[in-house]
């Protein structure tokens, strides 16, 4: 939809933009003044730990490490925090500053942590599902696997270990499952032993480790082997009893830890070349990190770390400091990472040490700290860095771009018109109305009348609806094929030259009548302030946009059908399938929700759009009614369906 620019212009356009970039300003120093409040508003009663930032040191490096912590069984204390490296800074709980809307934050006992991509990847056992973040920890989705365990990447996709069964059905062989990366979608399964637990990609083969820990006294003592194309278990290994880590070092052998039975079978590390066991090192490992071909080990009955050269040889790792459990391990390339769980019962310690065993610095961490994960490579481009201030994004729409209805007789109503106000004003006036589910109304006018709205952030295109676009549509009694229909088009744009301004490509969303014969594609129509004689005896006010200066308006688009019928005496309209805005009662959720992946160009030939940082409805239908005047879409409000979730 298009307004032409001769006849129309908004002046001091720089003025708007600058209007725009300071709203932009006040709503983030808006959010962080009022984090507290926001935390425990979204939430409901129980208690949200704040994120809590501490300076731990004044080296600093590129990038971060995220650090997951388990959290007590049943007690829904799972938590990711964050050092930020390029600081030195540790933040306490930085998921949930990040993510004030999920109600109960991350969920119980987080399993694993691994980036791919441009996303964070996070198993939260208990709660049976994958946490799916940005690189800001910003949630995205969650993927429901039954207790799932570890994961692993390959080719764009995700491999997910899942224990299926339980301790009261421990003969159920469990499942690695194959999720698309970028669709999230589950694609296969693959029954493997029981209760399998770490696995990893070697060529094209993915190896998972089936440690039976649901079988007690007889422990599962094989690894699975998984051919990636065919999808199908080829073979089965025999390494040892009770197998529940496997990594892999730069000479492509497998290191496999298995935990023997707690009793007369000792624990013992297993290497594995050619799906062949070439060596077995009687050494307890609780966790493990490699790095080149250095192996990194937990020794969990002396509590201390030890490290495997290219030999095959153990050597007691000299550290500074004592721990009192160590957990979590993480060897990279300047650094080694241990988290000390402590009791197990309250907050931890991370540790930083350099390779000459001295200690660089500390920082408490929450409960269990089981899973670190060095954030690299593609963190660069996702956006500047990972920064060190918390966002709070709100679902609901954060400012109104462009205001330009067509004329109708609930312009300069709907929202009210004062003498003076210019284009800005009245794009205000449209926020206080219907932003930050304020629950107003605004009125597009007649046909090609529009508003530009936009969120505090990208719009992602996520599998599933994207957003719910809200107006004021009902169902005529005793019917869902008739109702009061004042259908809108959407479109969407990105902000491809990054000026924060709505001047980019913009994409139609391609609703249930694009295709339909009886629909006008290049559809104008112009509006004169001299014809401005649509009044009826309900509203007798001027119908012409009163702050605009010219004189005419020229809109061109797509133009609906007729909808309108007199049933039983009433004038309604037919409600349309799908895609389109104030066509169905806000209460249809998935009547009123679009999704991104509907985009077309001007062509009308599909695009995909990653996400969006611009909404555009305009009204698409040009009838005018003898009782009740023209067909109006109206705004009621618009709602990311990611972040409401």
């Amino acid at each position: 939809m298009h307004v032409s620019s001769k006849i129309l212009r908004i002046k001091n356009i720089d003025r708007f933009a600058q209007r725009v970039k300071t709203s932009m300003y006040y709503a983030m120093h808006f959010c962080l003044c009022s984090l507290f409040l926001t935390l425990y508003s979204c939430r409901g009663d129980e208690v949200i730990y704040p994120t809590i930032g501490t300076k731990v040191t004044d080296e600093v490096r590129e990038g971060g490490v995220y650090v997951l912590c388990e959290g007590n069984m049943g007690s829904n204390k799972a938590r990711l925090d964050y050092m930020n490296l390029a600081t030195g800074t540790y933040y306490a709980n930085w998921y949930g500053s990040q993510n004030p809307t999920q109600m109960k934050e991350l969920g119980d006992v987080g399993n694993d942590i691994q980036q791919y991509g441009g996303k964070l990847y996070a198993v939260i056992n208990c709660s049976h599902k994958v946490e799916v973040m940005d690189l800001q920890a910003r949630h995205i989705a969650k993927i429901d696997i039954p207790n799932c365990r570890y994961l692993a990447f390959s080719g764009g996709k995700m491999y997910v270990s899942a224990y299926v069964g339980s301790v009261a059905n421990p003969e159920l062989l469990g499942s690695v499952f194959e999720v698309d990366t970028a669709s999230l979608a589950i694609e296969r399964e693959v029954k493997v032993g029981h209760q399998p637990d770490e696995l990893c990609v070697l060529g094209d083969k993915l190896y998972v480790v089936n440690s039976g820990g649901y079988l007690t006294n007889r422990y599962d003592s094989t690894i699975s082997v998984i051919d990636l194309q065919s999808f199908t278990e080829v073979r089965k290994i025999n390494v040892g009893l009770n197998p529940t880590r496997i990594r892999k070092d730069e000479h492509q052998r497998l290191w496999v830890a298995c935990q023997g039975n707690y009793g007369a079978v000792k624990p013992q590390l297993v290497v594995l070349d050619n799906e062949e066991v070439i060596r077995r090192i009687p050494t307890p490992c609780a966790n493990m990190s490699i790095l080149g071909s250095t192996v990194y080990i937990i020794n969990n009955e002396t509590n201390t770390i030890q490290s495997i050269n290219s030999q095959l040889s153990i050597i007691n790792y000299q550290l500074s400091t004592p721990f009192e459990h160590p957990y979590g391990l993480l060897a990279t390339e300047d650094a080694l990472y241990i988290a000390d769980a402590k009791n197990y019962v309250s907050s931890g310690i991370l540790y930083c040490f350099d390779y000459s065993g001295h200690e660089r610095w500390r920082a408490y961490t929450g409960d269990i700290p089981g899973h670190l994960c060095l954030v690299t490579g593609e963190y660069d481009a996702h956006e500047d860095t990972i920064s060190p201030t918390p966002s709070t994004y709100s679902p609901y729409i954060a400012r109104v771009y462009e205001y330009l209805p067509a004329m109708g007789q609930f312009v300069n109503i709907l929202p009210k018109y004062e003498e003076g106000d210019d284009a800005m004003d009245m794009c205000l006036k449209c926020e206080e109305a219907i932003a930050d589910n304020a629950g107003g109304l605004v009125s597009l006018g007649g046909w090609g009348g529009y508003i530009t709205f936009g969120f505090d952030h990208p719009v992602e295109n996520l599998p599933g609806k994207d957003i719910q676009i809200l107006g004021n549509a009902f169902y005529m009694t005793g019917s869902t094929e008739y109702g009061s229909s004042e259908p809108g088009i959407v479109l969407v744009s990105r902000d491809e030259n990054g000026n924060g301004v709505p001047d980019d490509v913009w994409y139609e969303l391609k609703g249930s009548e694009y295709d339909n014969p009886t629909t006008v594609h290049s559809y104008t129509k112009t509006y004169t302030r001299e014809g401005d004689t649509l009044q009826n005896p309900f509203h007798k006010q001027p119908y012409y946009p009163q702050w605009i200066e010219a004189d005419e308006m020229t809109f061109t688009g797509t133009r609906l059908a007729p909808l309108s019928e007199q049933i039983a005496g009433q004038n309604v309209q037919r409600i349309l399938d799908f895609g389109y805005v104030d066509n169905k009662p806000n209460k249809d959720k998935e009547g009123t929700s679009f999704d991104l992946s509907w985009a077309v160009d001007a062509a009308g030939e599909p695009v995909h759009l990653p996400s969006v940082d611009f909404i555009r409805v305009y009204n698409a239908a040009d009838e005018i009614l003898p009782q009740t005047g023209e067909l109006s879409t109206e705004i009621n409000g618009a709602i990311d369906l990611h972040i409401e979730q």
